[in-house]
């Protein structure tokens, strides 16, 4: 569990808990860690009523289940009948919109109310900081006694994309500096299964909590026997003020930042996949495997997915829905398909279609028709479209699902199944293999 659902259970539980399910409840701020919290409340049967965000982007899709909405949407609710619970450090100016909107009921942040508490030089915090970075210091010394000698590769965040280039780069870095035998350290347990899939053997496998100590202790200490390899800041300079002025996209950002190579290094397949299990369960090059889900990006509204399943059927596909433990697509099978069988599975399968995740990195290299589903949105605070940053060299893609979303779902199925899509994805291909 992350610090802040832990936070948000904490406040919740204090905050009379019956009260809450008693009343409707709105998070405003569409985020990972408003996400955290959704969860929290839906595992204890409380369906929030809206998230609310100021994002037209946004608005009209859907975070499990939950609609994302405009403010103004609690215009309708009163102090009797309504609660809005934020979990952000913008809560004052968030808080007043509500007030100009003429929401009386009650504010709750979900958090320090000082939010640059954790900045501050007060003596806590350096207590709090001192006792982390200790913590986090007496684990690497843990480590680099299990690793002698070893550069120590630390992927921070369990984020499969990340670890998956992290991974895909480390051979051309260790030639380049004529490094040896390194250590792997991830986060998670489905990031250690992506870094076993390129050779890793027994990655350090920690807890964010505890990853984030270790980190800590790292830029403490300045260690140089590790490299954080992760694209955004502090690890590489603050690469997102560059980003302001130059474009780099994700894939290159490993490459480039984190790693200092040439454009002429290329990136390692995964050479350590697994043959898929379920083989009697899907028809093989008819197949079509959906993925509707990822932990960055609001749900797709339902109309895009159902004309895509009908879509494909109608063309007689079999469709399916890789779960991860979610509910499937309706209209699709379920399939739980484990990290190091998902290449095989598309390959027999024959199709892939998912929203951009880390599930789409692990997929980088197979071969089938693969189709990533982007916002219509900018990466950050830089200048340039997700779409654009987080590319896929020679997938079809599939941009801007928010806008009008029942109008735009059928458009987008439209110009899939005519081909466009695919010869757009030709076309970039050629152009990334010319550079």
């Amino acid at each position: 569990m992350t610090a802040i659902a832990q936070k948000g259970e904490e406040i919740i539980t204090d905050y009379q808990f019956k009260s809450i399910i008693n009343r409707e409840v709105f998070l405003f701020g569409h985020c990972r860690a408003t996400e955290e919290i959704a969860r929290y409340l839906l595992a204890r049967g409380v369906r929030p009523a809206a998230i609310l965000d100021n994002s037209t982007a946004k608005q009209g899709l859907a975070c499990r289940g939950v609609p994302i909405a405009p403010p103004e949407r609690i215009r309708d609710y009163t102090a009797h009948n309504s609660v809005v619970l934020i979990a952000s450090r913008f809560r004052a100016e968030m808080a007043a919109q509500l007030r100009r909107l003429g929401y009386d009921g009650e504010i709750v942040q979900l958090g320090e109310d000082n939010s640059f508490a954790e900045f501050s030089l007060s003596a806590d915090t350096l207590a709090r900081k001192t006792a982390r970075m200790r913590r986090g210091a007496a684990r690497l010394e843990q480590i680099r006694a299990r690793y002698p000698g070893r550069r120590l590769i630390i992927c921070p965040y369990n984020a499969l994309g990340d670890v998956y280039w992290a991974m895909a780069f480390l051979p051309a870095y260790r030639a380049k500096h004529g490094i040896g035998p390194t250590a792997l350290i991830v986060a998670g347990d489905a990031c250690r299964q992506v870094a076993e899939m390129f050779g890793a053997e027994n990655p350090v496998t920690l807890e964010q909590a505890d990853m984030d100590e270790l980190v800590q202790a790292v830029v403490f200490t300045r260690a140089t026997d590790c490299l954080i390899a992760h694209h955004d800041r502090p690890y590489t300079d603050d690469s997102i003020r560059w980003l302001d002025r130059h474009f780099l996209s994700f894939i290159d950002c490993y490459k480039h930042i984190v790693y200092g190579l040439d454009k002429t290094a290329a990136p390692v397949p995964p050479s350590r996949l697994a043959e898929f299990e379920q083989r009697e369960k899907i028809l093989p090059g008819r197949s079509v495997i959906l993925a509707p889900y990822a932990k960055s990006v609001a749900d797709m509204p339902a109309d895009f997915w159902r004309r895509m399943v009908a879509a494909y059927r109608r063309r007689g596909y079999a469709v399916f829905t890789n779960t991860a433990g979610r509910s499937p697509a309706a209209g699709t099978h379920s399939l739980e398909i484990p990290l190091a069988q998902i290449v095989a599975a598309a390959e027999y399968a024959g199709a892939f279609v998912g929203v951009r995740s880390g599930l789409c990195d692990v997929l980088y290299t197979a071969r089938c028709r693969k189709t990533v589903v982007f916002p219509d949105c900018y990466y950050s605070g830089t200048p340039y479209k997700v779409a654009d940053f987080f590319a896929l060299p020679g997938w079809e893609r599939i941009v801007g699902y928010q806008s009008r979303p029942r109008a735009k779902a059928a458009r987008l199925t439209a110009r899939y199944f005519s081909g466009a899509v695919r010869r757009r994805a030709d076309s970039q291909a050629e152009s990334g293999n010319s550079r």
